[in-house]
């Protein structure tokens, strides 16, 4: 028995400033328990799920329970940690929020990268109630993907500096078979004309230092070489 829920979308992630260096300012994602909750209601319905909560030792546990299709109700536990602020209700939410964790909601944030902004890029850094300098910056994730697990883009934003991009984390564009094709079919024919190997005159196009498999390197690759061949 097993049910797969979808990657987190970039409006499915929240960030939060984790701690204030002397040069920048460390940024953390996580998930919120609402967030558990639609991707429940999504996946298997509001009907085929619940939650609830227990005291162990004193700890705080939060149990999310789904209904298979033989009817048979499974659980998985976890507990949380208080927060700051309004620490039962945090706590409530931080066990609910691990235990969609066991379920395999929002997994792919344990593959987040270490994720520093510049302090001239923040516009809010002051010293807190503790005395110590605080960032009161808000961000926002504005584009994340997912594969196999693994989160292989990410690009943040100050929303309170103008959405500033302050982190990207982009994935290379892949070049259409097209503008590859032109560009090799430009290369086959001027190594004809010089009487170099067409193997060979890409592999020194490859190890150039502006190398890029996108559309744009390769239509001005072919450029290159179907001007020389003209003239």
């Amino acid at each position: 028995m097993t049910i797969e829920f979808r990657p987190l979308k970039a409006e499915d992630v929240e960030v939060r400033v984790s701690q204030v260096g002397k040069n920048a300012v460390g940024l953390l994602l996580y998930k919120t328990a609402r967030t558990d909750m639609a991707l429940l209601d999504e996946t298997i319905g509001p009907e085929n799920w619940q939650c609830d909560y227990k005291t162990i030792d004193g700890k705080l546990f939060c149990g999310i329970g789904i209904r298979f299709k033989d009817g048979e109700w499974v659980w998985k536990w976890d507990t949380g940690v208080p927060s700051n602020m309004e620490a039962q209700k945090g706590e409530a939410s931080d066990a609910m929020k691990r235990a969609g964790f066991k379920w395999g909601i929002g997994r792919e944030l344990y593959t987040a990268p270490d994720i520093w902004v510049k302090r001239d890029q923040c516009v809010r850094i002051q010293p807190g109630k503790n005395g110590k300098e605080q960032c009161y910056d808000k961000f926002v994730v504005t584009d994340m993907d997912v594969d196999d697990g693994r989160i292989v883009n990410l690009t943040i934003c100050n929303r309170s500096n103008k959405m500033a991009v302050v982190y990207g984390q982009k994935k290379q564009a892949k070049a259409s078979e097209g503008e590859k094709r032109r560009m090799w079919e430009a290369i086959k024919k001027w190594a004809e004309l010089h009487g170099r190997s067409p193997k060979e005159v890409l592999e020194g196009v490859k190890k150039r230092p502006e190398w890029d498999e996108t559309d744009e390197f390769f239509a001005a690759v072919a450029n290159e070489f179907e001007e020389d061949i003209n003239v």
